[in-house]
């Protein structure tokens, strides 16, 4: 289960918020939590792009702060606006095939490698099926609250004796924001950056390739990704770099080598690169299949204009 975080920037004046976690139940308890560390009000919430896991606690903030801003570049509020109505449907889809593979381990009494279920297993699959209905049942009820301040690719904030630099970055998704102080040499990523293991199953592969030469050029000292804990260099941001490279150069030799889409995703070699994430070890190596090799395909897209569909 990713972690969900909200980075709060202290200010001379107030505080800023860099993204707004997935739940109101969650972004009450950062709200607490930011209470309990400063008296200062949160002026600035930042969305460092539209999936709900980062905007989704926007009208909690927006409650909590009367006079809050929410950032965001231009690009993610038209997502934000376009997909509010829809993007349930995509969890009601996944939360349905889910609970499928969960009904059917229960009465096989085997997991997919057809290990026996033991007592302790059944309960931790029943409370998947619980936890599962009341996250979709809260998301529902969520209201969407849109940014109220865009931007279109770069915004430079001088605010409470602090600089932000907010550059949009599209690669996770078409409007992602990363933020970087220059004195403090700390760089936010959101998504484009998600340790151990990127999330690339949607994504704009090339674009996203010269977002990471973009915070490469930076000095940072500090990177913080959008899921997991900060990096304290800018060796796993090389590392996503380098692979992404890697998987583009090996589709563009499969595609002058006249392979079709079925074929290049059987010639490129992944193996490696896999293990230079998960380090063999069987729960990353899954996670890596299911978030990372989807990128070849896109890579594959991008070069062919989505000639795969006449394949």
């Amino acid at each position: 289960m990713p972690i969900f975080s909200s980075i709060a920037i202290v200010t001379d004046r107030d505080v800023v918020v860099f993204d707004a976690t997935i739940l109101p139940a969650i972004a009450d308890a950062v709200v607490n939590e930011l209470r309990q560390r400063t008296p200062k009000a949160v002026r600035y919430l930042v969305n460092s792009h539209w999936h709900p896991d980062h905007a989704g606690g926007n009208d909690e903030f927006a409650k909590a702060y009367p006079d809050l801003e929410i950032i965001a570049s231009q690009r993610t509020r038209e997502l934000m606006e376009d997909t509010a109505s829809v993007y349930v449907k995509t969890l009601e889809f996944e939360a349905a095939q889910a609970n499928r593979e969960v009904d059917k381990e229960l009465k096989s009494g085997r997991t997919p490698d057809r290990h026996q279920l033991t007592p302790k297993d059944r309960a931790e699959l029943q409370s998947e099926l619980t936890l599962g209905a009341r996250f979709l049942a809260e998301f529902k009820a969520t209201p969407s609250k849109l940014p109220t301040l865009t931007f279109g690719d770069t915004l430079t904030l001088f605010h409470g004796g602090r600089e932000l630099r907010f550059l949009r970055l599209p690669g996770h998704t078409a409007g992602d924001v990363a933020v970087f102080l220059p004195a403090e040499k700390i760089l936010l990523t959101g998504d484009l950056l998600v340790y151990p293991v990127p999330f690339c199953a949607d994504s704009h592969p090339s674009a996203w390739i010269a977002s990471l030469e973009t915070l490469s050029r930076l000095d940072a000292r500090i990177i913080v990704p959008g899921h997991a804990q900060a990096q304290p260099d800018a060796s796993f941001l090389q590392l996503v770099l380098d692979s992404f490279r890697s998987i583009r150069q090996q589709v563009r030799d499969a595609l002058h080598r006249g392979l079709t889409l079925q074929q290049t995703q059987k010639a490129i070699n992944l193996a490696a690169i896999r293990t230079r994430f998960t380090h063999d070890d069987p729960d990353l190596n899954a996670v890596f299949d299911g978030n990372f090799a989807p990128i070849v395909r896109q890579f594959y897209d991008e070069a062919t204009e989505g000639l795969e569909q006449y394949q």
